[in-house]
């Protein structure tokens, strides 16, 4: 992620070859957000700093400007441009998420903080993501996934560990 300028608590970044508007947001808890914006606004904003307050606001009439709207958009990119997933297994595993929001929003604040969380991570079985990261070959996405198996399915995902995933 490159840092392109700041203008009043709102950022200009740029990732995965687009720009985003990043800024903190949420009602009960903040939390970065990032709303990808056109090349065209990107550049109204790098010539005129001040734009980038009236490009944010627009989107508030065109976009769903929610927490879930903001986490799956990311989540969303994060899967098409990291992992290069199909917009299918891209549906599918936001779905999957979404049947553990608490789980959905630790990865998320993994991804955006770009590290693991210091206190208080998930943990299933005995076992967090980083945890599961750091002894396995699964990717944090996989980690996380690796988390709600063990939720769902607690017996088979334990004997699947055991039976050795790829070990580090």
């Amino acid at each position: 992620m490159e840092l392109v300028l700041e203008y009043k608590g709102l950022s200009l970044i740029k990732k995965y070859d687009k720009y985003y508007i990043r800024f903190i947001g949420g009602q009960r808890e903040e939390y970065p957000c990032d709303l990808a914006i056109s090349n065209k606004e990107a550049m109204s904003v790098i010539s005129s700093n001040e734009a980038i307050k009236n490009v944010r606001d627009e989107y508030k009439k065109k976009v769903e400007w929610t927490s879930r709207y903001f986490i799956d958009s990311f989540l969303a990119d994060y899967m098409f441009y990291e992992c290069n997933m199909s917009e299918k297994r891209i549906n599918a595993n936001i779905d999957k998420l979404n049947r553990h929001v608490d789980i959905k929003f630790e990865l998320y604040e993994t991804l955006i903080y770009e590290k693991f969380p210091v206190a208080g991570a998930i943990t299933v079985c005995g076992y967090t993501a980083e945890s599961l990261k750091k002894s396995t070959h699964l990717s944090i996405l996989g980690s996380y996934n690796f988390l709600i198996y063990m939720l769902e399915d607690e017996k088979n995902a334990l004997e699947d560990l055991s039976k050795g995933l790829p070990i580090k």
